[in-house]
């Protein structure tokens, strides 16, 4: 197990968004955690763990009143703070150290075709936050749901990127959620099919990794101590059995995210992947026929 991954959580707080993008496949629940519950969570964690940094996703967070509140109790910790936002909320002002924060935006390609699934007038608001941000001193990236409708826009994008804010932007490219994913993943919530977004083939999927950073990361190997808005907690972003809650002691949730990792080694040993604590389950593929 690669022990630096252990330094880093992922933490959902809610799924409810301000958007209602026609490729997303997140359940809008009302579950939403506090900043006390997150707080407390993060204090018992660090207690037997370095922590360096928390990545924060939703939803979207900064439909949270106190979220950059949380952002400064966490920077004022030496906790290095990454964002996930569509970008369309800007409280980047509320925010004190912004050197401590890096916004990933989601940003799915050319003005037309982010807008055709995000809403009209999206794109320019996630830019024009961006360009504060650079301004303000954040760090920041951007991450891209890829159909093949978006596949061919890549190189223009990148360049439209860099002519807007004068540098070289990183963009991470997560192919568009598989239909094996959308039918058996147990907390999917997407009929599958959207016309004008159509999936990447694999051939379409393999060309994309071999030339871009891509999530999942080519080796796989994205587990991570990941709290979601229930209170569960799974050793991935995308899990689909907790290996511990809230409340659970940090140890015990190491303990099995570690035996998950053996798991995986157990029945996948000299597989070219880093692991994953699904073992009959990764990034939404199913082992089982059916």
């Amino acid at each position: 197990m690669k022990i630096n991954q252990l330094k880093h959580l992922y933490i959902n707080p809610l799924e409810r968004c301000n958007l209602n993008c026609k490729i997303c496949y997140t359940k809008k629940t009302k579950f939403v955690l506090s900043n006390q519950e997150i707080l407390d969570f993060i204090n018992r964690y660090q207690e037997i763990q370095e922590l360096e940094s928390v990545t924060f996703c939703g939803g979207e967070v900064f439909l949270l009143k106190d979220f950059p509140a949380l952002i400064n109790e966490l920077t004022k910790k030496g906790v290095f703070v990454q964002i996930i936002s569509n970008g369309t909320i800007d409280r980047l002002e509320e925010i004190e150290q912004s050197n401590m924060v890096n916004l990933i935006i989601s940003i799915d390609g050319l003005e037309e075709y982010h807008d055709q699934n995000r809403g009209a007038g999206n794109f320019q608001k996630s830019i024009t936050l961006l360009q504060k941000a650079q301004k303000l001193g954040f760090h920041f990236e951007i991450f891209s749901i890829v159909t093949k409708e978006n596949l061919k826009q890549i190189n223009d994008f990148e360049q439209e990127l860099e002519k807007i804010f004068g540098k070289k932007i990183v963009v991470t490219y997560h192919p568009r959620k598989p239909m094996s994913y959308l039918q058996k993943h147990p907390i999917s919530n997407i009929v599958g099919r959207v016309e004008g977004f159509n999936f990447l083939d694999k051939e379409e999927i393999k060309q994309l990794m071999s030339k871009r950073q891509t999530f999942p990361p080519k080796d796989l190997g994205c587990f991570q101590v990941s709290l979601m808005s229930d209170g569960q907690v799974y050793g991935c972003c995308e899990g689909i059995r907790p290996i511990g809650n809230i409340k659970s002691n940090s140890e015990e949730i190491i303990t099995s995210l570690k035996n998950r990792l053996a798991a995986w080694d157990d029945k996948y040993y000299g597989h070219k992947c880093a692991g994953c604590v699904e073992k009959d389950f990764v990034c939404g593929f199913s082992s089982k026929k059916g």
